[in-house]
């Protein structure tokens, strides 16, 4: 299974997860979590409009990127099993899914970060190898920057 999301990283976890797909005959599943923020007590409507006006943006951003990324790992040669949009937690939703599937190794992006972030907290795929209950192989290369998500 692989967890996606717009970072360039990503790029290189789906070369990954396509060339193991293909070499090993397994199947392929994609998914993409929206972080939900918890809901605050807004003093007025329009900022509660405003919140909700932009978590739809945000599902609606997640849904395109899950399609480019989808599309994009059929262009590498590997077939896609399903795809799969959540919302929530993303570590939780991803470990959740990869439970609910049965999968066997669960991949994602992810970068070397500086000694400073990391005393400020884990990344998700920090997060997600140590919530996992099955192998998280973290794909990624020191230094890249930018993403390749369309607009």
């Amino acid at each position: 299974m692989l967890a996606t999301n717009g970072s360039a990283e990503a790029v290189l976890a789906e070369e990954a997860a396509a060339e193991l797909a293909v070499g090993t005959g397994s199947e392929l599943h994609v998914v993409y979590v929206v972080s939900m923020v918890v809901e605050l007590p807004y003093p007025r409507a329009a900022a509660r409009e405003q919140a909700e006006a932009l978590l739809e943006r945000r599902r609606l951003s997640a849904l395109r990127v899950l399609d480019f990324r989808v599309r994009r790992i059929k262009e590498l040669g590997a077939g896609v099993a399903a795809s799969h949009y959540r919302e929530g937690n993303p570590e939780k939703e991803v470990t959740r899914l990869g439970e609910e599937l049965d999968v066997g190794l669960i991949l994602t992006g992810g970068r070397k970060r500086p000694r400073f972030e990391r005393i400020f907290g884990a990344g998700f795929s920090e997060r997600l190898s140590c919530r996992a209950n099955r192998p998280v192989l973290v794909v990624g290369e020191r230094g890249r920057r930018g993403s390749t998500v369309p607009k």
